[in-house]
């Protein structure tokens, strides 16, 4: 069956869950999702699961189990009602994954793709044809890739699809690797630029970030390697005009995209539609805000507060909309007037990794100069989050999102959503749960229940934690192997290290009857995963709508080649 056309989407288009649905949802379910995976059997996390439920999906054979995320519209009779509420709640409040088929994606010649994994170049080959289209839509002539690594995404679209880029990146050893790599790419000199710099969001890092970007687009040079110029149904100045005539749009000959990847994965339309469903999100199957988060563009997340920053007086016709001084959200965004003298830019970001998502957006609203927006994110348990007061410092950012948070929080003192939740979010996805075998499920149990016995072994015998990484693959064979590996890493007597292998044998015996539940638990994960994402995704789609901008999100990858496959993309129209 051919992939769902952006069209068809707009077609199928839901209403969007609520807030208040998505966080009674997680209150109510937090059981399944609230615990930490090694204290399955200090936590006796099964026991919080109703009998009934017990009873059946115990019966369940491995391949039910896997089929189970996807019976959302079957009704199984001996299933107890409160089951079959949760598997029919658990896809109603989750958003669309299916990809939608990708038009205009260009075939990507084996130099370029050298040092790419297959996940890597399914990301950057759709992606690639996503931003073009988003770029193009809002008449930007340049393209600004956070996080962009070893410059892959960048310099796709520098020679596939004519783009002027700077890539921003943090670390600077990535940075010097994406000049060597760009240097043995047959790449135009001058027409991709990389600049060192972590995002915070305060004015002051605002005005530097401005500052390196703006020097950068000063130094970058018009593509000139095809004579084809880049299509933009936008109309922009004259300035932009010309500039875009001399863009290049290298055509390579058509070659199969990636042959250990199904041909079905050139999947999502992104054609002259894309934006006729303003402020629509699609959906489809599977506090307050003022402290100041910092991330690291290489998706990394420092910790650290900033210091309270005033931010300057800005100077007429800067590229910067005006904001409050310090503070790092606003009532209300206006998106300013372009001047005739800025470049229009589109900020773009392949795996934004915690806070890094709340910051691009934050720069996004504040930087009159940039159109739109185009990023996936990942990573969602990085968000800094404040123990003290159990609040994420971006989370929640839309209005709608924090009132029913509060509320829910008042309805119900003490509760509150955690890092362990949003690891879960950023996990796999039900299309990956469904293609394991036995083989792989009964691997899976001794990873988890070897670990868990681990965890209960360090708390009764008041073991000091070891060093985790110390643990080969080949020790989970058996619980035997498994031991025998811990205890020869502990300094101490061999009669010590004896007392400890008896130690934990016994755990072994008492634990486990309980493996059973192992599977079980991290398929009711399977099904609680997309509405997690689901909450986020929105909040900072809703965020973006409050201020004025048209965004949407869009499943562009396919999801069990790459989970994270949700971009959220906005245009200042």
């Amino acid at each position: 069956m051919a992939a769902p056309t952006y069209h068809d989407l707009l077609e199928k288009t839901r209403e969007q869950p609520m807030f208040q649905d998505l966080l009674r949802f997680l209150y109510e379910f937090a059981w399944i999702h609230n615990f930490v995976t090694t204290r399955f059997f200090v936590d006796e996390v099964w026991r919080h699961m109703p009998q009934e439920w017990r009873d059946v999906l115990l019966a369940l054979t491995a391949e039910e189990l896997n089929h189970l995320p996807f019976e959302f519209h079957q009704e199984r009779a001996h299933f107890p009602p409160s089951l079959k509420r949760f598997l029919q709640m658990s896809h109603k409040l989750s958003l669309i994954r299916d990809q939608v088929n990708i038009l205009g994606k260009k075939a990507v010649d084996p130099n370029l793709k050298r040092g790419m994994s297959p996940k890597k170049l399914h990301e950057v080959t759709n992606m690639s044809a996503v931003v073009m289209e988003t770029a193009s839509k809002a008449g930007c002539d340049v393209i600004v890739d956070i996080g962009s690594g070893l410059g892959y995404l960048g310099q796709v679209l520098h020679k596939c699809y004519g783009y002027s880029v700077v890539g921003v990146e943090g670390c600077d050893g990535h940075v010097e690797r994406a000049e060597k790599r760009g240097a043995k790419q047959d790449l135009q000199d001058g027409c991709i630029h990389n600049v060192t710099f972590n995002l915070q969001q305060t004015g002051e890092h605002l005005n530097v970030f401005h500052d390196k970007v703006s020097k950068a687009l000063r130094s970058l040079k018009p593509c000139v390697h095809s004579q084809t110029a880049v299509q933009n149904p936008c109309q922009v100045d004259s300035k932009l005009k010309s500039e875009r005539d001399t863009r290049c749009q290298a055509g390579v000959s058509p070659q199969d995209e990636n042959p250990n990847l199904d041909n079905k994965y050139s999947g999502m339309e992104v054609c002259q539609r894309i934006y006729r469903g303003r402020n629509i999100c699609l959906c489809n199957d599977v506090s307050d805000n003022t402290a100041r988060t910092v991330v690291n563009a290489s998706g990394m997340c420092p910790g650290g507060n900033e210091s309270t920053q005033t931010s300057p007086n800005l100077p007429k016709n800067d590229i910067r909309q005006e904001y409050p001084g310090g503070e790092a959200e606003t009532s209300h965004v206006p998106v300013a007037a372009l001047s005739s003298e800025e470049r229009r830019v589109c900020m773009i970001g392949l795996h934004c990794c915690g806070d890094l998502t709340p910051t691009m957006l934050w720069y996004f609203l504040h930087m009159s100069s940039v159109r739109a927006l185009c990023l996936v994110s990942c990573c969602y348990h990085k968000m800094s989050f404040d123990e003290d007061t159990s609040q994420f410092n971006s989370f929640p950012l839309s209005e709608n999102c924090r009132e029913a948070y509060a509320d829910m929080k008042r309805q119900h003192p003490g509760w509150s959503l955690h890092p362990v939740s949003l690891r879960l979010a950023a996990q796999e996805t039900r299309s990956r749960w469904k293609a394991q075998t036995e083989t792989d499920h009964d691997t899976h149990v001794r990873h988890v229940a070897y670990r868990g016995i681990l965890e209960a072994f360090f708390m009764e015998a008041e073991v000091g934690q070891l060093d985790r990484k110390v643990i080969r693959k080949a020790d989970f064979s058996s619980f035997d192997a498994f031991s025998t590996s811990i205890v020869t890493g502990l300094d101490v007597s061999n009669e010590v290290r004896a007392e400890y292998l008896r130690h934990l044998q016994e755990l072994h015996t008492r634990h486990v009857q309980h493996f059973c539940y192992v599977e079980v638990m991290t398929c009711l994960q399977v099904l609680v995963q997309p509405v997690l994402e689901t909450l986020l995704q929105l909040d900072r789609h809703t965020y973006l709508t409050d201020h004025g901008v048209a965004a949407q999100l869009v499943p562009i990858f396919q999801e069990n080649v790459s989970p994270r496959n949700i971009a959220l993309i906005a245009n200042k129209q």
